[in-house]
């Protein structure tokens, strides 16, 4: 527990100061001679250059005097590069006002450790947001590599088509039956290569969404097939390069609104799945499945499951789940994944994360989100 050294002093009626702790006199470098029987106002134009400091104080305390409540505030005394958690009351007698109790509490330390920890935390944000990023990129070659080797093999099959229209265009053999015969054929092609010219967009989109940061809470409206197609997407590799299956079960309409940043959400969503898929490796089991269920049993709320059969959560990691970062993946992971996932589902979706695991079972997690409008 952190001890916070504490000075006070008191005043009387007439803000005069009448009694004293040595440890105001340290903080803030006073002698006993130099302070009793000095009005707090003499003594502030000694204690602090800044006029606001002056004013918050005088009228604190005539706040109290009038109506005999504690006031609390937190202040830096940039004159002494510190920072206090000042508390200010008022001390009565069936009544009366007798004086003024102010206590001045040292947290300078406290507000140093807790940037401290933000910036270490922010650190491993991004390290967190990097690694998901790093695992993304290594699959965005194997998920274009399919629809450009298709479009190159378009791109000749037309150059072939070209040829042979050209040539015929004086042939008095090819009649006007194959003329069309060959348009359609270009058309096939042309097809095909929309179909992964557009696939292909849908992974730059997928891609670029995943890049921004769990503090873009922007929020739009997207549907559940949009929500599936990306994670699809963006999981494929992983899943591939794992020999893992993930099967998915969408029980409502799939264009069910759901209001909300979509990309956190599929950040989510692919957190739990790559934890399933890492816990598979972990264990040296090869084609197994992930059960990813989307439905809505009471039309208000939207449930989304992911289910494993990976052996079940450590006791040691279901203690703290949720409550604090933990790992179980050693030095390559953070632990921030769950802990921010959680987060963010409750803080800006309005709904929760919870699970159930069953040792040498598995694991499931569900996601609980208010649906913008009622299900059909």
């Amino acid at each position: 527990m952190i001890e916070y050294l504490t000075g006070y002093i008191i005043l009387n009626d007439d803000v005069v100061i009448t009694d004293f702790n040595q440890t105001f006199l340290d903080l803030f470098n006073f002698k006993a001679n130099q302070i009793r029987n000095i009005s707090l106002f003499e003594l502030l134009k000694h204690f602090t250059k800044t006029q606001e400091n002056t004013e918050l104080l005088a009228n604190s305390i005539a706040a109290t005097k009038s109506n005999n409540q504690t006031i609390n505030f937190e202040k830096y005394f940039s004159d002494y590069n510190k920072y206090f958690n000042v508390e200010i009351n008022s001390i009565t007698n069936k009544g009366s006002h007798l004086g003024t109790l102010i206590l001045f509490k040292d947290i300078t330390q406290h507000k140093l450790d807790m940037e401290t920890i933000k910036d270490n935390q922010d650190m491993l944000v991004e390290k967190e947001r990097l690694a998901s990023l790093g695992q993304m990129i290594g699959g965005i070659a194997h998920n274009l590599k399919t629809p450009i080797m298709s479009i190159s093999g378009a791109a000749e099959g037309l150059s072939d088509l070209i040829k042979e229209y050209d040539e015929s265009i004086e042939d008095p053999d090819v009649n006007a039956k194959d003329h069309h015969e060959i348009a359609h054929d270009m058309n096939v092609w042309i097809e095909k290569v929309r179909g992964h010219l557009s696939y292909m967009s849908d992974i730059i989109t997928a891609i670029k969404g995943q890049a921004v940061s769990f503090e873009d809470q922007t929020s739009t409206d997207f549907t559940i097939d949009e929500l599936v197609r990306m994670v699809d997407i963006l999981m494929k590799h992983e899943l591939k390069s794992s020999l893992t299956d993930m099967e998915t079960n969408v029980e409502i309409s799939k264009d069910t609104i759901v209001q909300g940043n979509m990309n956190s959400l599929i950040q989510v969503i692919n957190n739990i799945i790559s934890n399933a898929i890492q816990a598979y490796v972990s264990n040296n089991k090869t084609n197994e499945k992930i059960l990813l269920n989307i439905s809505s049993p009471d039309k208000t709320n939207l449930l989304i499951t992911i289910k494993d059969n990976a052996g079940g959560l450590p006791k040691k990691v279901q203690e703290k789940l949720f409550k604090e970062m933990i790992t179980t993946k050693g030095k390559n992971g953070t632990g921030l994944g769950l802990f921010m996932s959680y987060s963010n589902i409750k803080a800006h979706f309005g709904g929760s994360l919870s699970y159930q695991t069953e040792d040498g079972t598995g694991t499931i997690f569900t996601i609980s989100i208010p649906l913008k409008k009622s299900v059909k």
